[in-house]
């Protein structure tokens, strides 16, 4: 793979990550404000499943595959990716002879742009903690919307304090160093065996996490915005009928919204 052209993020980054390993440094965007769009809406992961259950597209998480750290944590981004395989031997072995000790989660956060999700993949493996207390800190300096991990987390209460969204799939005391190394930064990554790409939207909440294609963005943001003042009528019609059986009386069979 040729050298990446850091020029326009090395001051972001900390350069542990080399070039080699960087697929690119641009993931596709849009000019549109579509996470505002997609926040406005309550209960946003449900409404997004939603949407891609109907346009048959998409990835819907659950939260006991990844659970939130907050349960009033909110996110929505493009993703940067990360993903890292566990190594073989054990920990001292690895450690005396120097192997897992340079993680990317640094040169993630830098090469994301603000508002952007975080998204690590660990090949399946729980065996060490990928993200901590220090982490999370250097993820809200460089302004990073939030985290999944597909791994482990720890320093949970740290995490918590910073007001970070993130969102794992286990949490485990042991750090990872001496267990992984990084294989790619910015390329295709799986949560939970579903493929994120860079660029995709990240939407998650209490429910669970989505994954939007960024090219099907505007047409689920769409759908969900139709979907959410259909909700919001039938609401009012809810609290405007003076009893159950009023509002009963009033309904065609099959035309309530789920």
């Amino acid at each position: 793979m040729a050298d990446t052209d850091l020029t326009d993020s090395r001051a972001r980054m900390t350069g542990t990550v080399p070039p080699s390993k960087i697929l690119t440094t641009e993931i596709p965007r849009y000019v549109e404000d579509y996470v505002s769009r997609l926040l406005a809406i309550p209960d946003t992961a449900s409404a997004v499943a939603d949407a891609l259950d109907e346009l048959g597209i998409g990835t819907a998480i659950t939260a006991t595959e990844l659970k939130p750290v907050s349960e009033q944590a909110r996110m929505c981004g493009p993703a940067v990716t990360l993903r890292y395989v566990p190594l073989g031997g054990d920990v001292t072995g690895n450690r005396e002879s120097g192997r897992g000790t340079t993680f990317g989660d640094r040169d993630l956060y830098g090469l994301g742009r603000p508002g952007d999700v975080a998204v690590m993949d660990c090949s399946g493996s729980r065996s060490g903690a990928v993200m901590g207390a220090l982490s999370a800190r250097w993820a809200v300096k460089a302004q990073i919307g939030g985290c999944v991990v597909d791994g482990a987390i720890r320093d949970t209460g740290s995490i918590l304090a910073s007001g970070l969204p993130v969102w794992s799939a286990t949490r485990h005391p042991a750090a990872a160093r001496y267990r992984y190394e990084t294989v790619q930064m910015n390329g295709p990554v799986s949560l939970c065996g579903h493929l994120v790409n860079p660029g995709d939207y990240v939407v998650a909440d209490i429910d669970g996490v989505c994954v939007i294609p960024f090219f099907d963005v505007p047409r689920v943001v769409e759908h969900c915005e139709n979907a959410h003042r259909t909700e919001v009528a039938f609401i009012d019609r809810i609290d405007a009928a003076a009893t159950l059986e009023e509002l009963v009386a009033g309904l065609t069979p099959g035309t309530a919204p789920a």
